[in-house]
């Protein structure tokens, strides 16, 4: 009796965590094609957020700039759960920041050394947080959004930039696409 008892508390446990973020997909053969459709319309929806970009913030050094920009592209490979695209943004970002910011271009780096998108989405907070004090002290116009998932990281919580109030959830991906708030806005 205790043992179904566990087993329903896990269950609705479980059922309330998906559904946390209102992420309410089925897992059924008819909306597997739907889901894929979904992604596509995400892919078009972040090729549009990167059209925005340019006028939502601008910086004082064109070496932030770049950054930021490439940042954005390791967001959004994480958003697609791509982590041989993530690696590549993070070679970007690491060969941007070398000389100006050589402590953010050696986490960039670690990202770089795994395919594991999972140990990639952990790299990804830690430089979240280095860029942070780089983009509020270059940033001369324009807005970037400061957004939280509060389910990331075994409920613990975390943060990431992002150029759209749209939510599109680096460390979740498509699981919980939508999951999080924006937190603050830079400016």
């Amino acid at each position: 009796m205790k043992v179904r008892s566990l087993i329903t508390m896990s269950l609705i446990a479980g059922s309330l965590i998906l559904t946390s973020c209102g992420d309410d997909k089925k897992e059924n053969n008819e909306q597997v094609s739907e889901e894929k459709l979904e992604m596509s319309d995400h892919s078009e929806d972040m090729k549009s957020e990167k059209v925005s970009e340019e006028a939502n913030a601008e910086f004082s050094d064109q070496n932030v700039t770049q950054a930021y920009e490439e940042y954005l592209s390791v967001k959004d490979a994480l958003v697609r759960t791509n982590a041989a695209a993530a690696g590549k943004s993070a070679q970007n970002l690491q060969n941007t920041l070398t000389e100006a910011q050589p402590e953010i271009a050696e986490i960039a780096g670690k990202l770089v050394e795994t395919e594991d998108v999972n140990v990639q989405r952990e790299i990804f907070s830690e430089l979240t947080a280095a860029m942070e004090p780089v983009l509020k002290e270059a940033i001369s116009s324009g807005k970037i959004y400061k957004q939280f998932c509060p389910m990331a990281f075994e409920g613990k919580g975390d943060y990431w930039y992002s150029n759209s109030e749209e939510i599109r959830n680096p460390y979740f991906g498509d699981k919980m696409l939508k999951c999080g708030r924006v937190d603050n806005t830079i400016m």
